[in-house]
């Protein structure tokens, strides 16, 4: 998982259940050296789900927190075309 790779979202959650997107970030969570996380652009999710406002203000930059356990990467291929 890197930075560019197109992912998706295989977690349990019904609002992004076979959403596609982009890792903008990767990161760790617990330790900074081990990473375990990335922040994924969803398109049409922009404040929505964990992109939505919480108490520290709005981040509404279309970015999602998402455990690598959450996510997959996929190949042009696997991609749905609409």
């Amino acid at each position: 998982m890197k930075v560019g790779s197109l992912v998706k979202y295989v977690g349990s959650a019904a609002m992004y259940r076979d959403r596609v997107g982009v890792v903008t970030q990767t990161y760790g969570f617990i330790e900074s050296e081990r990473l375990d996380s990335a922040l994924v652009h969803f398109v049409g999710l922009e404040g929505k789900g964990r992109d939505a406002p919480g108490p520290a203000g709005p981040p509404g930059d279309g970015l999602h927190p998402m455990h690598f356990s959450e996510i997959e990467v996929v190949n042009a291929p696997d991609v749905p075309i609409f």
